[in-house]
Order: C-alpha cells, then sequence, then structure tokens
C-alpha cells in the first residue's frame, strides 16, 4: 500500500514540474514577443494613446451636450 502512494505522490510532483516547465517556457515566449516588437515602451506609448482618446472622446460628448 505504502509503494502505492509513493508512487502516486512521485506522478503528482511529476505533472507538477512538467505544468511549471511549459509555464516558464510559455513566459520566455511571451517576453521574447515583446522584445521584438520594440518591447514595453511601445506598450506604454500605445496604452496612453488609447486612454488618451478615450479622454477625448468623452470630452468631445461633453462639448456636443452643452
Amino acid at each position: 500500500m505504502k509503494e502505492m502512494m509513493d508512487l502516486q505522490l512521485l506522478m503528482q510532483h511529476r505533472e507538477e514540474m512538467l505544468r511549471e516547465v511549459e509555464l516558464n517556457r510559455q513566459t520566455e515566449a511571451l517576453w521574447a514577443l515583446g522584445k521584438g516588437r520594440a518591447g514595453r515602451r511601445s506598450a506604454l506609448v500605445w496604452e496612453m494613446s488609447r486612454y488618451a482618446g478615450h479622454l477625448l472622446k468623452l470630452l468631445g460628448r461633453r462639448r456636443s451636450l452643452s
């Protein structure tokens, strides 16, 4: 019985390690993708432009209501 529990624990540990390896691989792939397209700075500029666009759109609606 103890051997069965040990085997189950080993299999569970192996599955956890495989999941962790896959997660690390995906994380590295995302980092590489971001670096290839000019990195985090361009993403920040894009996000700021997006928020500015939303703000200008909101202000434009308020002007048209007045």
